[in-house]
């Protein structure tokens, strides 16, 4: 691991030294709510011969150079063990405490600054920042843990129960430069450049390299040892299941099912992680009630499929997965059309998908950079749901491609019919002949062209992908089928027999048998060897 120069380790042993001095320390660490919850967690979890001997250090003992190699090995068994990111978690470490020199890790153990609710611990002034970027100071309480591996195994438990910080872990985001851009987006600290601060120390220090172990298994002691062996076998873990995410938008609301009540809250997609905690329902909610969803999740798990959603039951609410049988989608119709739309207000959302629809409606732009033109409108939308009709037109823009509008906020302008024009002129007709008039057939431009395909194909990431009864934009009446409705093979192997191109697009459609149904779906979700 790279060591700092030299320099900089007496810079930050200077500055933690004249912060002791004026008796407080500058912290952006997490404001949010711990919920009561006790985050002194037993350390014991973690194997001490898997951390060389430090789970029991101490604040004091660290320094600005010897910080990184120090805490690195024990973080990462943590991190795996609770399907965390070590680098971003390492980051976080070394930017809340001056890698180590700070008064409240060098006191009480806490790398973090994660604050006590209980006026228990260390009191301390420290640096918040409002809505508007300034900078305030303020005095807190913050947590005092017993050795450094209690504040990392502390830091764990804390994001595990605040279901706010969910797309933190292994499970929504990609890498831990991801996390760290979600970990600010959350709420962990108001300092408005934390991301940027955060990549910047994984990138400096290479500490994505503690992020290539992501098995979410404990370690367990070593059997080598002759006085180890009557130890019994550790258990084995729990297969876990696997995950894809799609965001929507913080706006969208649906209405709970009659049988929502059936299924429990989680903080993650269930069996997606060892570290999950189960929640009822409040007791105010009822069904038809209004939820929030802003993301989903095709959840597979020992072969099978389901659908999944993050929801809160009012805007302030905590965030949480359950399963897409607790939502009432609506039956949404959709039919071609051939109009023109005029983009007549502002501020209104150009959308991936129509609002409550099963696929979410992922927000792409908005109309302030095209009000007042006028777009010609492929396809019209229309359901009833919260009691309303709603109705939704597509147009292509250049630059978006096919996005979606809803009535709200725009001019809408039928096609008009062409009426054919009757010629008035006589025609001269003799005895002998009389001229034929010969009428034209009408000839329309094909929508779609077919072929036979035969043989068998591989889903792959069709979650993100919709079942059709015809290709899109072939038929007045082209409904959508939801994946909770199917049974997934459990090899994710189908049958295709036909192949189709949408002339318009030029995209390509295979019709795919699933439980003994046909269906369309984009050639983009499956997989040929």
């Amino acid at each position: 691991m790279r060591r700092k120069p030299i320099v900089k380790s007496l810079l930050y042993v200077l500055s933690a030294s004249a912060v002791i001095s004026a008796g407080h320390v500058y912290v952006s660490h997490a404001d949010g709510l711990d919920n009561g919850n006790n985050n002194n967690v037993n350390a014991a979890t973690v194997n001490a011969n898997n951390v060389n001997g430090i789970n029991n250090l101490l604040g004091s003992q660290l320094t600005a150079d010897n910080f990184i190699s120090t805490i690195s090995p024990v973080a990462q068994t943590i991190a795996n063990n609770n399907n965390l990111y070590a680098s971003t978690m390492v980051a976080q470490a070394a930017l809340e405490s001056g890698y180590g020199t700070s008064y409240l890790t060098q006191v009480g153990n806490n790398l973090f600054g994660i604050k006590s609710f209980d006026n228990t611990g260390v009191k301390l002034k420290t640096v918040e920042y409002n809505s508007n970027g300034q900078a305030y100071n303020t005095y807190a309480y913050f947590k005092s843990y017993n050795s450094i591996m209690d504040s990392l195994q502390g830091y764990a438990t804390f994001l595990t129960v605040n279901s706010r910080y969910a797309n933190v872990f292994k499970s929504q985001s990609k890498d831990g430069i991801e996390a760290a851009v979600n970990i600010q987006k959350d709420g962990y600290a108001t300092d408005p450049s934390y991301a940027s601060k955060l990549i910047n120390l994984i990138n400096t220090y290479n500490l994505t390299s503690l992020d290539g172990n992501t098995s979410s298994t404990n370690t367990t002691p070593s059997t080598n040892n002759s006085n180890n062996n009557n130890q019994t076998p550790a258990k084995p873990k729990k297969t876990l299941a696997t995950a894809t995410y799609t965001y929507g938008n913080a706006l969208e609301t649906f209405q709970l099912s009659s049988t929502f009540t059936n299924y429990n809250m989680y903080t993650h997609v269930k069996d997606t992680t060892q570290k999950n905690v189960t929640s009822k329902w409040p007791s105010h909610l009822k069904a038809g009630s209004n939820v929030y969803v802003d993301s989903s999740a095709v959840r597979t798990y020992k072969g099978s499929s389901t659908n999944w959603y993050r929801i809160k039951t009012s805007k302030n609410a905590k965030s949480y997965w359950v399963s897409g049988k607790a939502i009432d989608f609506p039956t949404i119709n959709i039919r071609k059309d051939s109009g023109k739309i005029k983009l007549s207000h502002a501020n209104k959302g150009l959308y991936s998908n129509v609002f409550n629809s099963p696929t979410l409606a992922k927000e792409l732009g908005s109309s302030n950079s095209y009000k007042g033109k006028t777009f010609n409108v492929n396809e019209i939308a229309t359901y009833n749901y919260h009691g309303k009709e709603n109705v939704w037109y597509r147009i292509h823009i250049a630059n978006l491609g096919n996005v979606w509008v809803n009535k709200d906020g725009i001019t809408y302008t039928k096609a008009e019919k062409k009426k054919a024009v009757k010629k008035t002129t006589k025609k001269k007709v003799t005895k002998k002949k009389a001229k034929k008039v010969v009428k034209k057939k009408k000839t329309t431009a094909k929508k779609s062209t077919y072929s036979k395909a035969s043989g068998h194909a591989y889903l792959n990431n069709y979650g993100k992908f919709s079942l059709y009864n015809h290709i899109p934009g072939t038929y007045k009446h082209v409904q959508k089928t939801s994946w909770a409705q199917v049974k997934v093979p459990k090899d994710y192997k189908v049958s295709v027999n036909l192949k189709g191109i949408r002339t318009e697009y030029h995209t390509t459609w295979y019709r795919i048998i699933l439980n003994h149904k046909n269906y369309w779906i984009s050639a983009k979700s499956l997989l040929f060897y």
